[in-house]
């Protein structure tokens, strides 16, 4: 948890400098170190340090590549938290996260999250924002508070209010001293507002909600799956990287499909546990049905107890026969109820927005075959540029998938078929949880309760995965799953 150092043996000034690349936090931290120290490289993972004096008084800076880089993997992720950690764990007079003006909002919202997860609730009373570029406010003959007060500007506003109203504007062409020096009288009004630095006796958990375990019993799994179908090309695998946030499953623009199998991952965003199946190309002709067998099978897998969403995407301007029976596949494959849970994603915006044309407008002028399709989904669609920022489409779309959701009252699809997949996975999960603490509390019998408790955690999800996989691999479960396939087909 945080907790405020008032020692006055400890003069230096510490600020951390965060935001995604390109948002100028290399030249706000050249800036004030006051020569050219610093210099982020995209997908960079070294977290930087450099030291100054301003106004005779000591000045450290640390400089944090983007935690939200979408082409990171999660060990270079976890590296660079833990380096983070320990670099702060000093204390911190300011966290300042650099937006550039004029510029729209992508992922800051995002990354001031991030932040409190990092280092506990208690750091948003010592964040400001750092607007860059103020140069350009300059060509335009406007202050940062007429910047901030135009109603076009309500989502930066919207991060200024998260931090408590602090924030600063630099010029990094600028070679004057009393930009840096009002930077410092206002952390250290911060700091003085809030009794001292801020400091970290021990990192935040980032799931709270995880009490400590009892017992080995299965916890109920929570949150969000969606499964992701499509044709080859339709943009299903872009878009499930820009709802889990980093670059895990392989797209391409062409006829050729990228995903020859299911995909599953999970990802933590504001709080929300996501986990995304990424499907082949079920219905197109190149799988064989042994093969779309075994993909169904992971697919009922991976999303066990039930998926909350199915999520069809389909690429605007083309829409093939395959295209056109993904909804009586569907109703093959789980049954009548499964339109409830279901939703369109069109893909490639950008194409409507050249022609000046709204999705709604494309769907009026369109094939009726493509309205009858959104209408059996309950008119429940949504319009995806895959070329803009991803963040703001991201909370778009959670927003429509959570409304649907809501609608089904908060529960997720399931039939006989998802039933019986979870009764299969929870009896092999505990046989293999069951072992692995036996094992575990035999080689670690001195971990004390704060360790153990996550070590347990570890062991619910590796066993988990085993249980999935062995399933996956099981024939006679194969059969089951084509049996109910059937058994669908003839009601």
């Amino acid at each position: 948890m945080s907790a405020i150092c008032l020692s006055p043996d400890d003069p230096v000034i510490r600020i951390l400098l965060m935001g995604r690349f390109g948002s100028g936090k290399s030249s706000s931290g050249n800036t004030i170190v006051g020569e050219k120290k610093f210099q982020i490289r995209q997908h960079e993972t070294e977290v930087c340090e450099g030291q100054t004096q301003i106004s005779g008084k000591q000045v450290h800076v640390f400089i944090s590549p983007d935690p939200l880089d979408p082409d990171l993997n999660e060990e270079q992720l976890k590296q660079m938290k833990d380096t983070l950690v320990s670099r702060c764990s000093a204390g911190l007079s300011a966290v300042l996260l650099t937006v550039p003006l004029l510029e729209p909002v992508q992922n800051e919202e995002e990354m001031l999250d991030y932040i409190k997860g990092l280092f506990g609730p208690a750091v948003q009373k010592y964040s400001m924002i750092l607007f860059t570029r103020g140069d350009e406010l300059e060509e335009l003959d406007q202050t940062i508070h007429e910047y901030l007060q135009k109603e076009s500007n309500a989502d930066v506003q919207q991060l200024v209010t998260e931090c408590g109203g602090e924030f600063h504007c630099f010029n990094n062409k600028s070679k004057s001293e009393k930009q840096k020096q009002e930077l410092l009288q206002k952390i250290e009004a911060v700091m003085k507002k809030n009794g001292g630095k801020f400091t970290m006796k021990q990192m935040m958990r980032n799931d709270s909600k995880r009490g400590p375990p009892i017992t080995s019993k299965i916890p109920e799994r929570t949150d969000l799956r969606l499964v992701l179908l499509g044709k080859t090309g339709s943009g299903k695998s872009a878009a499930g990287n820009t709802i889990i946030g980093r670059n895990v499953f392989e797209s391409s623009v062409g006829s050729k499909s990228k995903t020859k199998q299911c995909q599953s991952d999970t990802t933590v965003r504001f709080d929300k546990e996501i986990t995304v199946i990424d499907t082949p190309g079920l219905y197109d002709t190149e799988l064989g049905e042994e093969q779309v067998q075994n993909e169904i099978v992971k697919c009922v897998t991976f999303t066990s107890p039930g998926p909350h969403a199915f999520i069809i995407f389909i690429r605007v301007g083309r829409f093939t026969e395959e295209e056109k029976n993904t909804v009586q596949h569907l109703r093959e494959v789980f049954g009548e109820q499964v339109l409830k849970y279901t939703m369109i994603i069109f893909t490639h915006k950008d194409q409507l927005e050249e022609e000046s044309k709204t999705i709604e407008q494309y769907l009026q002028d369109g094939d009726p075959e493509l309205k009858k399709l959104v209408k059996s989904c309950g008119n429940r669609y949504f319009c995806l540029d895959n070329k803009s920022a991803s963040f703001p489409q991201f909370k778009v779309l959670i927003s429509k998938i959570e409304t649907m959701v809501e609608k089904n009252r908060g529960t997720y699809f399931t039939n006989d078929m998802f039933k019986r997949t979870e009764k299969h996975i929870q009896k092999i999960q505990k046989q293999k949880l069951d072992k692995k603490i036996k094992q575990h509390k035999q080689q670690h019998k001195n971990l004390n309760k704060t360790d153990w408790q996550e070590k347990y955690w570890g062991l619910v999800e590796e066993s988990r995965r085993e249980a999935e996989l062995k399933l996956t691999r099981a024939r006679g479960f194969r059969a089951v799953i084509h049996a109910f396939r059937k058994m669908c087909a003839i009601q």
